[in-house]
Parts: C-alpha cells; structure tokens; sequence
C-alpha cells in the first residue's frame, strides 16, 4: 500500500507540475513546447494514476500506512517528482534543442525559480558554476 501511495503522488505531482509551469511560464519544466500537448499530458497522467490507483486493487481495507508514514511518503513523492520532472525537461530539451539548433538560453541576474522561465534546471546549474567560476579567475 505504501508503494501504491508513493507511485500515486509521484505520478500525480509530475502532471500537476506540467500543467501548472505552463501559465507560470516555467519554460525549463516543459517537457513539450505545445501547451495543448502539455496540458494533455498533464491532465492524462494525473486521470490515469487515480484511476489505477483506485481500481487495481480493494481500497476499503485496514492499511498499515499510519498518517506521519503518509506524510514522509507524500513529501518524498513530491520531491521526487520534482527533481525527475527537472531532470527529464533538461534532457528532452537538450535533445530537441540539439536538433533544432534553438536552446534556451539563462539570464545570468535570474535568481531561483525565476531562472526556470529563461532555462532548464541543468542549464541554470551549469551557468551558475560558470559564472562562479568565472569571478572566481
């Protein structure tokens, strides 16, 4: 059952992730450049994950998952998926952005999660440690 709650809220975190970076602009949470396609996306992963979770199995049994167990699980998913939702938008957009020829390029003065809307988590990452590097020399 924990296993079931973890893979719900994981899911179910990187479609909300999807859908709400579009109207926030966080270009770099994108793992598609069409907003419909997005949304899409977005809104099946969440629809598909509740319906499984739902149906695969007898939901109106005695659980062991206690409520602080549940709470370290719904964090830990949500983290998760954040961190796999960033990795995965670097790596599709590194690899469309290879093939096109277009990438998105960072603002050095962008700061936290305003550094999201101009690139992805890995390029901002990589252009601090540049530009760190950089005064450094």
């Amino acid at each position: 059952m924990a296993l079931d709650y973890f893979i719900l809220v994981f899911v179910s975190s990187i479609g909300v992730y999807q859908i709400v970076s579009i109207p926030v602009g966080l270009k770099g949470l994108w793992f598609f450049t069409n907003r419909n396609v997005q949304y899409f996306i977005g809104f099946m992963a969440i629809a598909g994950v509740f319906s499984w979770f739902y149906t695969s199995e007898h939901r109106n049994i005695q659980h062991t998952v206690e409520g602080s167990q549940q709470l370290m699980l719904f964090l830990a998913a949500v983290i998760s998926a954040y961190i796999t939702t960033a990795i995965m938008a670097s790596i599709i957009q590194a690899l469309i952005g290879s093939k096109d020829g277009v990438t998105i390029a960072g603002k050095q003065q962008d700061l936290g999660m305003e550094k999201l809307k101009s690139t992805t988590l890995l390029g901002g990452i990589l252009s601090s440690l540049r530009q760190r590097r950089g005064s450094r020399d």
